[in-house]
């Protein structure tokens, strides 16, 4: 097994030496569109062939929004206006069977502000596919049973820093968001091909008013964590040491 993984490490490297970066650019006087994504993501076939089909049917909906807002424009002498896509995707952590990825969405279509939103994908290099997070779990629920608790206490801990004291009358923007409306990735703090953090992200307006942003909430891996994880994929993870 030792042998495999070495094997399969090298192998990867290998494929991520080879590929780059992409950056697909489109400027306009109706519209500033990019969508970008790292070597690790160009270095499967898979999933740098959804992420030029996503970016070609992104842009293509984008510029129509463009165009359309552009004679919203001129009817509003707001002349010069120009909207925005930005799609940008990372990598927060990569083994030699999985792939974390996190992205960040701007885009501005005219209104008072831009907007911004987060996510985060798991891809499977052996099934050469996206899989859920849930799945590396034995049993449904326990990854929520295991951190929930931390990341709402984590959470209201950067609330209270943000807000200084300050109680919000928005029964939403006080509560822990669902885990489904986040976007959570392991996370390699330490670049040694374990995940060792799990990184929550809320997105504006999920966790509080767009004026404070996003919201991100990263939680060491404990052993009890990586004891509920499938055996197929627990030596992905390592402790984090305090």
């Amino acid at each position: 097994m030792k042998r495999w993984a070495i094997l399969i490490a090298a192998a990867v490297c290998s494929g991520v030496a080879s590929a780059a970066p992409v950056k697909i650019q489109h400027d306009s006087k109706a519209l500033q569109f990019s969508y970008s994504w790292p070597a690790e993501a160009a270095a499967a076939p898979a999933l740098e062939k959804r992420f030029r089909v996503e970016a070609a049917k992104a842009y293509k909906d984008a510029l129509s929004i463009a165009l359309e807002n552009q004679k919203i424009y001129r009817e509003q002498k707001r002349d010069g206006v120009q909207d925005f896509y930005s799609m940008a995707w990372s990598t927060a952590g990569q083994t030699p069977r999985l792939l974390s990825l996190q992205n960040e969405l701007s885009t501005f279509t005219g209104g008072a502000h831009p907007n911004t939103g987060y996510n985060a994908l798991l891809w499977d290099r052996r099934a050469r596919r996206e899989i859920a997070w849930s799945s590396l779990f034995r049993q449904p629920g326990s990854f929520a049973a295991l951190t929930r608790t931390a990341y709402c206490r984590g959470l209201d801990k950067e609330r209270a820093k943000r807000r200084q004291g300050e109680k919000l009358d928005l029964p939403d923007f006080n509560a822990c968001p669902k885990f489904s409306d986040l976007a959570i990735a392991p996370v390699d703090s330490n670049n040694d091909g374990r995940f060792d953090a799990i990184q929550y992200v809320a997105s504006p307006y999920t966790a509080g008013p767009y004026a404070e942003g996003a919201y991100n909430v990263t939680l060491p891996v404990t052993s009890q964590l990586i004891a509920a994880i499938k055996p197929e994929f627990r030596t992905a993870f390592a402790r984090q040491r305090q």
